[in-house]
């Protein structure tokens, strides 16, 4: 391909003006359909920490009788609350005053507005990482800490999951092979009366397994007119193309998928979540409760820009805040800060699942 911008083609490169399309391409982040779920449906935080009372014991005072025995008075709490307390995330917005200057005098994409959706984005791919991993340290909690059995995580809401085992989600290692069979045990395992998971979460590769279970159960059936006859190959044609004769309309073939479901439940394909895994989740008992800011300085802040065609789009402004841009004493330049706080919460973990270790079908 020949390259105009190099000294050996100046006449054509010093005779032209190069054209700058006005819109950035991001070719970095991957998708992570349930990270913008959990973002762009948050709840809103109250108080000092979240509270979820959850009953962990039946009352067992109870009895039958059949004359004049005495009723048990003996009172009894079943009840214990989970706890959790807010989190934090932050990513810096840097900008060069000089380029920034400079980008104004020729404008074509916005810099400033540019770099501000680029950074709220990788702060949002961030998020989407921290979502797949169990919490150490001041990051928020993960799915992985919602939905397990304290295999790994023992202790949710400040709570044991072996003292109060109705808060342990449903854990099923080294799959191997993913079959509807050990889908449907999963599926049961996470359903409760009316409350069952309505959402599938996977890598990409889990839901080509799914994918190839569902293929042999497709049944395709050719019809042929009994008058106009199968549409037939003829060989080629003077032009070298496929001459088919076709009476009746051609016979054409599907094969794949662009949309599955287990149960009339849809499975979504996340470019984030670990390989080998597979998230049964009751999306009702999940949410992501964003703490606003109250720093009069801090505003709530949506990014979104026309001049960055990315994965990731901020849908709302809930729990995200903008610090507003500071101007450094000894740099011609300005900084500023996305924030979002708040924490990723399950407040029923029994009622979701988790698959790993799946390597085929």
């Amino acid at each position: 391909m020949a390259d105009f911008t190099g000294s050996s083609n100046w006449t054509v490169s010093s005779s032209s003006i190069e054209k700058l399309v006005g819109k950035s391409i991001d070719t970095i982040l991957n998708f992570s359909p349930l990270t913008l779920y959990f973002l762009g449906h948050q709840k809103k935080w109250s108080g000092s920490q979240m509270r979820f009372p959850i009953k962990y014991a039946t009352n067992s005072q109870g009895m039958s009788f059949d004359g004049l025995e005495k009723f048990s008075t003996t009172k009894t709490n079943n009840f214990v609350y989970m706890t959790f307390n807010p989190t934090g995330r932050q990513i810096p917005v840097v900008i060069s005053q000089i380029e920034a200057d400079v980008n104004a005098a020729g404008r074509v994409v916005d810099v400033v507005a540019r770099q501000m959706a680029a950074d709220a984005q990788d702060m949002a791919s961030d998020i989407a990482t921290l979502f797949y991993t169990a919490q150490t340290s001041k990051n928020f909690l993960s799915i992985l800490d919602g939905v397990d059995d304290s295999t790994n995580v023992t202790n949710y809401g400040g709570l044991s999951r072996s003292t109060y085992t109705g808060i342990q989600g449903n854990y099923t290692a080294s799959i191997g092979n993913l079959t509807l069979a050990n889908m449907a045990t999963d599926f049961n395992n996470s359903t409760h009366g009316a409350d069952s998971p309505n959402l599938l979460v996977c890598d990409k590769t889990v839901w080509n397994y799914y994918e190839a279970l569902l293929t042999p159960t497709l049944s395709n059936q050719v019809v042929n007119n009994a008058l106009l006859g199968y549409s037939s190959f003829l060989g080629a044609s003077k032009n070298g193309l496929p001459n088919i004769a076709a009476p009746g309309s051609n016979l054409k073939g599907y094969q794949g998928f662009n949309a599955i479901f287990y149960r009339g439940v849809p499975m979504v394909a996340d470019e984030v979540a670990p390989s080998g895994n597979l998230f049964m989740l009751n999306t009702r008992t999940w949410g992501f409760y964003g703490l606003p800011s109250t720093d009069e300085g801090y505003k709530p802040v949506k990014f979104q820009s026309e001049s960055l065609d990315s994965v990731y789009n901020l849908p709302v402004t809930t729990g995200f805040s903008w610090s507003g841009f500071q101007r450094p004493i000894d740099q011609y330049g300005k900084v500023g800060h996305i924030v979002l706080l708040g924490n990723l919460i399950c407040d029923n973990p029994r009622l979701n699942a988790r698959m790993l270790g799946i390597t085929g079908s």
